[in-house]
């Protein structure tokens, strides 16, 4: 009866399952005429499961063979035949392993379980179904926690664990609140009158049996074979006789029509106590001679599921056997395997030693070579940083000496405009040489001017210079934008500016950019001012291993030697030249210019020939990245 009554279990999710997938007609018609066999003809239902099993190897749908193998292993299961039952969904196991699929595994052991249930060991169907439940539950998967909570609380019904049988059958009940599955609930609550009977609470007992009778009509001819067959046990044991025989011939009758002989044989055991105890004793000895004869067959069946089961146990045994054997001839291959590797092992270290040696001759070589640049390196650096130095220190010597030549060079048109206004306030001046003092007096402030904004900038280095903030910069795109901002200067002269930029190849320096931007105003200033009409200038980049090279060559007349070395090297304010429109200077532009190139780790070139032009080379630090690359 416990078999029988798992396997409802087993094909109420088989249904459920069924109708997840939406395949061609020719699966759902096969599918359910292996429904519709399942219980009453073996052969039947195998023929439709191996046309089932055709039609999914066309497919190639291992989800599908899997639920083929679940149905035929429960097919098996139904005849008594543990042995091909076990086979099958060991096979199932396997297929659900390959594609990994931890619900599929889940749904085979439920099947697995039910084997050991049938072969009576309910602690190792206990053990697997729990497995399965814990695989379902991890997944938030309700679709057969149902159905394995069931089993469970009726497994540990047949162990007489009849409190902890309540436990899961409540969880099972609580699920199916949720998710409804009437059948099933149907299944709960009949197993929990049940086991309320074994406890001796008749009263619950009673109450969940009336529950099926109130929708009698409803429940399924299985859940019809135990529902009767429960009550006519209750009213049996209440000496309500003429109710028990009615409900045990019921439940006969129901058994009958689905070829149930376990059950069958319940309803005609208890149809003939009740029968004994009315008092018709004609009636109970012909009961009780048809319970024998079923009885007998149930033997029979039983000792033919023992032969299967220790068959099985054979089979078993056979396959640990040949799994031992297996292990060992793997063991003895792995250990080949481990001595040829070892030997490999040695042959790659011998021949990795030799590599290693004369390669490490050629490091050692390169080592040197390398070393020895970078001696070279680290000497020219050296030269360079105590250049820097002793510029910083030409710097701050020159800063006396340049307030003494600004005082000089502010008092002079400030005094020479205050004396103006007090000659012309006298009336001294006639109109031509009024004109003419302001015209003089207008260039001077024009020089002063421009004298200021330099005096400005350098003042702002004196205060911000000795902490210059670098950064990577495009120097090209800054002195695009210094350009742009001398576009009348170079309109009047009809100078022609070549800018040679790349947009795809941008030039970055690592340079403080508000220092930047007054180092090139000042350069392309001075260029500006010492080119003729209709000159040129022509700006482009080169690069070292450390710096970036900015060029600016001019086509003025340029210079001598000596002042071309001055301009270099000297770290005061030289007096400035007159520009080819008599363009006067201060000198302080390019003691900035140099003075915030050391701050920024740079330093200025000039190359030029008398009659030939100048061309001023900044030097600025390149960026890493910049350098890296190089």
């Amino acid at each position: 009866m416990v078999s029988i009554y798992l396997l409802v279990s087993f094909f109420y999710f088989q249904v459920s399952q069924h109708q997840e997938f939406s395949l061609e007609d020719d699966y759902d018609f096969l599918m359910e005429k292996v429904l519709k066999y399942r219980y009453d003809n073996l052969d039947t239902t195998i023929y439709f499961l191996d046309r089932l099993e055709n039609l999914a190897e066309q497919k190639d749908n291992p989800k599908m063979k899997i639920e083929i193998l679940y149905l035929r292993g429960g097919a098996y299961y139904i005849s008594g035949d543990y042995l091909k039952a076990q086979t099958v969904y060991d096979q199932a196991y396997q297929l659900a392993e390959q594609i990994n699929d931890p619900l599929e595994k889940a749904k085979v052991l439920n099947g697995r379980g039910l084997v050991f249930l049938g072969q009576e060991k309910y602690d190792q169907a206990i053990q697997i179904w729990k497995e399965a439940l814990a695989i379902f539950q991890s997944n938030k998967s309700l679709e057969l926690q149902p159905n394995l909570l069931f089993n469970i609380g009726l497994a540990y019904s047949q162990l007489k664990q009849f409190e902890v049988a309540l436990e899961w059958l409540q969880k099972a009940l609580a699920i199916l609140e949720i998710e409804e599955n009437l059948p099933v609930r149907d299944m709960v609550i009949n197993r929990m009158g049940k086991v309320n009977f074994d406890m001796g609470d008749y009263y619950n007992a009673q109450m969940y049996y009336e529950k099926l009778l109130a929708r009698e009509a409803e429940i399924s001819t299985w859940e019809k074979t135990f529902l009767y067959a429960g009550l006519a046990e209750l009213e049996l044991r209440n000496e309500e006789y003429q109710k028990a025989i009615f409900h045990a011939e019921e439940s006969f009758n129901a058994a009958v029509s689905m070829n149930a002989l376990w059950d069958q044989e319940r309803a005609l055991k208890l149809w003939s106590q009740a029968l004994e105890n009315a008092g018709d004793y004609p009636k109970a000895l012909e009961i009780a001679r048809l319970n024998k004869d079923i009885a007998d067959s149930l033997f029979n069946t039983e000792k033919e599921r023992e032969i299967n089961f220790l068959q099985l146990q054979v089979v078993e045994a056979e396959n640990k056997q040949l799994f031992n054997e297996n292990e060992l001839i793997l063991q003895k291959s792995r250990v080949n395997q481990q001595l040829n590797l070892g030997l490999a092992i040695v042959v790659l270290l011998l021949v990795l030693l030799i590599f290693s040696y004369r390669r490490s001759l050629k490091v050692k070589e390169n080592f040197s070579l390398k070393l020895e640049k970078l001696n070279h390196e680290l000497a020219e650096k050296k030269e360079l940083v105590t250049a820097q130095n002793e510029s910083l220190n030409q710097i701050n010597e020159s800063k006396n000496k340049l307030f003494s030549i600004l005082s000089h060079d502010l008092r002079s048109p400030i005094g020479n405009l205050k004396s103006f206004l007090k000659l012309d306030r006298m009336g001294v001046f006639e109109q031509e040489e009024r004109e003419e003092a302001l015209t003089l007096i207008e260039e001077q402030l024009g020089k002063t001017d421009k004298l200021l904004e330099n005096l400005l900038q350098w003042a702002s280095t004196q205060m911000k210079g000795l902490d210059p903030n670098p950064e990577k910069i495009d120097v090209s795109h800054v002195m695009d934008e210094v350009i742009s901002q001398f576009d009348y200067q170079l309109m009047l002269k009809g100078i022609e500016m070549k800018h040679q930029m790349s947009t795809d190849n941008p030039v970055y320096a690592k340079v403080d950019e508000n220092n930047l931007r007054v180092i090139l105003f000042n350069i392309l200033s001075n260029a500006i001012k010492f080119t003729p009409k209709e000159g040129q200038i022509s700006i482009f980049y080169t690069t070292t291993t450390d710096h970036l090279k900015v060029h600016v060559r001019d086509s003025g007349e340029g210079m001598d030697p000596e002042k071309r070395e001055r301009l270099e090297n000297d770290f005061s304010m030289i007096t400035s030249s007159q520009g080819t429109e008599e363009e006067k200077g201060t000198g302080l532009g390019l003691l900035l210019v140099k003075q915030l190139l050391v701050y920024n780790g740079g330093f200025l070139k000039v190359n030029s020939e008398y009659g030939r032009g100048t061309e001023m080379v900044i030097h600025l630090k390149k960026h890493e990245e910049e350098s890296l690359a190089n």
